[in-house]
């Protein structure tokens, strides 16, 4: 399994391509704006995306669906229950897609199915690699992504490196505290790949994250 990693936006949005595990299949972690450059990858590799795995809801993960969709119309898209309000009423929360979008297009995304929405879940039928972990704090939906194969977990805003979600944004400090509890207890030898920044381990952040 191969990982490329396209960072995006005036947030420095970490999306990655998770690829040469079966064919060309490849299965996508988030989608900032712009998303010119992983679809040039994309392509480039000649790839297949299976899904796009979101791993919240906020603009700076999902602006890049409507490009998206537009080159790889039949790509899944997934989100947790908790956070498809963010697909479906992003007007509402000053996070509109309107000028990114035909309304077409706002209905494919509004209509996409839902990542399992509790605990620790095998989604192994589709997705093999991977687990869903749902880690609410940063949003209400938020989750992360895990292997326990490879070793590596896609943070989303869960964990950064010597850094933790903001909760100001409609989350909730006491659920994140226990969604970290929860990630710190993977094997410490486990890669972070978060929403910003540098990657981490999960040994690393037990010892030096401060807000741990």
């Amino acid at each position: 399994m191969k990982i490329q990693t396209i960072v995006a936006g005036d947030f420095g949005t970490d999306a990655y391509i998770v690829y040469d595990y079966d064919g060309n299949r490849c299965i996508l972690v988030d989608a900032p704006f712009p998303y010119d450059k992983a679809i040039g990858f994309i392509a480039s590799e000649g790839l297949h995306p299976e899904a796009l795995l979101l791993t919240h809801g906020h603009f700076d993960h999902i602006f890049g669906i409507p490009a998206l969709l537009a080159a790889y119309p039949e790509t899944e898209i997934r989100i947790n229950e908790n956070d498809m309000h963010f697909l479906e009423n992003g007007a509402e929360e000053s996070l509109s897609m309107a000028s990114a979008m035909s309304p077409m297009m706002a209905d494919r995304i509004a209509s996409c199915a839902p990542l399992m929405p509790d605990g620790l879940v095998a989604y192994k039928e589709r997705y093999s690699m991977f687990d869903i972990i749902k880690t609410p704090g940063h949003t209400s939906g938020s989750v992360c992504i895990y292997s326990e194969k490879e070793k590596i977990l896609f943070s989303g805003d869960t964990l950064f490196m010597y850094g933790v979600g903001r909760t100001d944004l409609g989350g909730n400090s006491m659920e994140l505290s226990a969604s970290l509890k929860k990630l710190m207890a993977l094997p410490g030898d486990t890669v972070v790949l978060p929403g910003h920044g540098m990657s981490t381990s999960i040994e690393r952040e037990r010892k030096g994250n401060p807000f741990l």
